[in-house]
């Protein structure tokens, strides 16, 4: 659960890295038949900001922007499923991140003081929607966050010699997609949801792609957008993650 963990100011910007990939509604607007499966790996590349607190620790101000992430990154991958049956589509999108970094120790620690973290993340979507009519969706369905941080190398005294931190939480939202086309090429989907019940205080995310459709078949598509992802989630004294993560979304969807 937790031990003492100062060493955050920074040890949340891995954390928060959670960042790079993301839930992502980056479904394509493609034309064909009703049933079809979409399989789109993605990036989500983000500047993160907000307060963190462990335990009884102060809240710890995070700000760090997306070229921090990946000097600190092991192992990261994410893909967002579809499966289109009839009027109904079913979405899969699980994310999982692995960083490492060397934190600086805020005050009260020693100056310049550092400790190696660890950090493991997984965040899941799963929803389901239903197509009203040729542009719009109602979806629905629930997102998962769990993080796991160790820290070691600390500064004894005045901390222990490593320290470490755990928590999952579950929401469910509601929300709308729209879909349409420009031409041949170019498609756009736009997305939106609010979290009705759950653990998280609040919570919401809202994201646009414009999709590049290439290949004969036109069922292939380079996928490039932005997203805006608003949590809060407070365990008192225990574990409080509020964090704004925004920023742009590459991709690469296949159409079966």
């Amino acid at each position: 659960m937790i031990g003492s963990k100062t060493s955050r100011g920074r040890l949340l910007l891995p954390l928060i890295a959670m960042c790079v990939l993301s839930t992502a509604a980056t479904a394509q607007n493609f034309s064909g038949e009703d049933n079809k499966i979409i399989l789109a790996p993605y990036l989500w590349g983000t500047a993160i900001s907000g307060t963190s607190t462990i335990g009884t620790l102060p809240p710890l101000e995070i700000d760090a922007s997306f070229s921090d992430l990946f000097s600190n990154l092991n192992f990261a991958a994410s893909v967002h499923t579809e499966f289109w049956v009839n009027d109904w589509i079913f979405v899969i999108d699980p994310t999982y991140l692995s960083l490492e970094m060397d934190a600086v120790l805020p005050s009260p620690g020693p100056d310049e003081s550092t400790a190696n973290i660890e950090v493991d993340i997984w965040l899941v979507e799963a929803w389901a929607g239903y197509r009203l009519n040729e542009y719009w969706e109602a979806i629905g369905g629930a997102r998962y966050q769990s993080q796991d941080i160790s820290v070691d190398g600390l500064p004894t005294p005045p901390f222990p010699e490593d320290a470490g931190v755990s928590a999952d939480w579950t929401d469910w939202f509601v929300g709308a997609r729209f879909r349409t086309d420009f031409s041949d090429k170019w498609s756009m989907v736009w997305r939106a949801d609010v979290v009705v019940a759950g653990d998280s205080e609040t919570s919401w995310k809202t994201t646009v792609v414009f999709n590049r459709h290439v290949g004969k078949k036109g069922n292939k598509a380079w996928n490039l957008g932005y997203r805006y992802f608003v949590d809060d989630y407070d365990d008192t004294g225990v574990y409080r993650w509020d964090i704004t993560q925004d920023g742009p979304v590459v991709g690469f969807t296949w159409v079966f």
